[in-house]
């Protein structure tokens, strides 16, 4: 077994559980409006009474929590994103997999002449068409240019 087929064995151990982001980001939201709400009011109470440090302290303190649930918000953000990268990194090594193990398959069962299904043989068939489609658009390919070279050589001759 190689490394990849190793690592893709528990895809699901090596990320945080959707609960445990979606909890995180519950009480994010859960916060931020109340923040906001007061962030509101103490801005208008600081800028009509700028003389009150009260309203100076208490606005700073609600622009540090304000500052903090959106740096929160940026990491969770961050980690959801970097968690989707991973997991569609390793879903694309497993669809490379399984198209090398689809690909054995076939030479396989060509080999052995195994059709197990009328659904097996219609795949069968169905390549069978797109290997005779290729190998005949080859062919008339290399019709057409063997028919330039000649007539591009015979306008050459006279």
């Amino acid at each position: 077994m190689t490394t990849l087929e190793n690592e893709n064995e528990n895809i699901n151990d090596n990320f945080k559980k959707p609960e445990v982001l979606r909890r995180k980001s519950n009480i994010l939201n859960e916060k931020l409006p109340l923040i906001l709400d007061d962030f509101k009011k103490y801005y208008v109470f600081f800028n009509k009474n700028p003389e009150y440090p009260e309203y100076q302290n208490i606005f700073e303190n609600i622009k540090g929590n304000l500052n903090e649930t959106n740096s929160e918000l940026f990491l969770l953000s961050n980690e959801v994103e970097s968690s989707t990268d991973k997991i569609n990194k390793q879903l694309f090594d497993l669809n490379i997999l399984i198209k090398n193990e689809k690909e054995i398959n076939q030479k396989l069962k060509k080999e052995f002449g195994i059709i197990d299904y009328k659904n097996n043989a219609a795949n069968e068939l169905i390549t069978d068409y797109k290997n005779i489609y290729e190998s005949e658009y080859l062919r008339n390919w290399s019709i057409f240019l063997s028919i330039l070279i000649i007539g591009f050589s015979i306008s050459r001759i006279k």
